[in-house]
C-alpha cells in the first residue's frame, strides 16, 4: 500500500445527496444553488440561519464555505467548530471531515485516536469515503493497533460501494497477501473495476497485470491500451511505461491498443 496520505474532505455537495424533506429545504436548496453558480455570499445568507437554527446539513456546508475561503475569509479552525457541531448530531459528512481534520492537524491539534472514533461513526453509517480511510488506518496504525485484517474488511466494503481508491487499494492487497490470501485473479479483479471507471493508478496497475500475464492472460495490446489511457490522464509512470511495452510490440499491434484506447469510455 502506498504511503499515509491526509484524504480528501467531502464538500458541500454530499449534503444535498444526503438531504431529507424538512421545512428548512427550500432555504438550503437556495443555498446550494447559490453554492452551485459561484453565489458564494449567497450561500452563507441561507445556510447562516439554518444552522443557528440548528440544522445539521446547513452547519456542515457552512464550515465547508470556512474551510474553502468562499464568501468568508478561510478559517481552518472555524471550519472544524462547525463540523464538530453537526458531527455531534450524527451527520456522517461532518463526522468524517473533523476526523480528518483531527488526522492533519488542520484548524484543531492532531489526535489519531479521536480521528479514529470520529471515521468509525461515519463510516458505520455506511459512508465509502469514511469506510476507506477507516481501512487505511487499521492498515497503518494510526490511533489504534495496526490490523491488517480490519484494513481489508473496512477497505472492501468501501470498494463494493464503489469507491475507486479502495478498489484499487483492495487490489494492491491481493497482489501483496496483505491482510488477505496472496490472489492475483481477485488482485486483477479489483483493479479492473477501478480501471473501468476511470481511475488512473488502477489503469497502469491493470497493463502491468496483462504484460506479464499475472491473474489474466497476456495480453500486449491490452496492456498497451491500459497504458496509454492512464498516461493520457497525466500519470508520469503510465508514460514511462507506455514507452517501455512500445519498445518490445510491433507497429501494427501500438496502433491497435491506441484504437482501442481512442473508443473506450469509462463505466458509469
Amino acid at each position: 500500500m502506498t504511503g499515509v496520505r491526509v484524504p480528501r474532505r467531502l464538500t458541500a455537495a454530499l449534503a444535498l445527496a444526503l438531504l431529507a424533506a424538512s421545512p428548512a429545504r427550500a432555504d438550503f436548496e437556495a443555498g446550494w444553488q447559490a453554492y452551485q453558480r459561484g453565489d458564494f455570499a449567497a450561500a452563507l445568507a441561507a445556510w447562516r440561519p439554518l444552522a443557528a437554527a440548528g440544522d445539521a446539513r446547513a452547519t456542515y456546508n457552512l464550515g465547508v464555505l470556512y474551510d474553502e475561503g468562499k464568501g468568508v475569509v478561510r478559517d481552518d479552525a472555524k471550519a472544524v467548530d462547525l463540523w464538530r457541531q453537526a458531527a455531534d448530531k450524527g451527520f456522517a459528512p461532518a463526522q468524517h471531515n473533523l476526523a480528518n481534520s483531527l488526522i492533519a492537524g488542520d484548524g484543531v491539534a492532531a489526535d489519531y485516536r479521536e480521528a479514529l472514533a470520529w471515521m468509525h461513526r461515519a463510516a458505520d453509517q455506511g459512508l465509502a469515503r469514511s469506510q476507506y480511510t477507516l481501512g487505511k488506518m487499521y492498515a497503518y496504525g494510526l490511533g489504534v493497533a495496526r490490523d491488517p485484517a480490519q484494513a481489508v474488511g473496512w477497505i472492501r466494503k468501501a470498494a463494493d460501494s464503489g469507491d475507486v481508491r479502495a478498489q484499487y487499494n483492495l487490489g494492491k492487497m491481493y497482489r501483496d497477501g496483505e491482510g488477505v490470501a496472496h490472489d492475483l485473479g481477485q488482485s486483477a479483479s479489483w483493479f479492473r473495476r477501478a480501471a473501468e471507471r476511470g481511475y488512473a493508478q488502477a489503469q497502469a496497475a491493470l497493463a502491468r497485470r496483462y504484460a506479464a500475464g499475472e491473474g489474466v492472460a497476456r495480453d500486449p495490446v491490452q496492456a498497451m491500451m491500459w497504458t496509454v489511457l492512464a498516461a493520457r490522464q497525466g500519470l508520469e509512470r503510465a508514460d514511462a511505461q507506455r514507452r517501455a511495452f512500445a519498445a518490445q510490440m510491433s507497429p501494427d499491434d501500438i496502433a491497435q491498443a491506441e484504437k482501442l484506447a481512442d473508443r473506450w469510455r469509462p463505466r458509469p
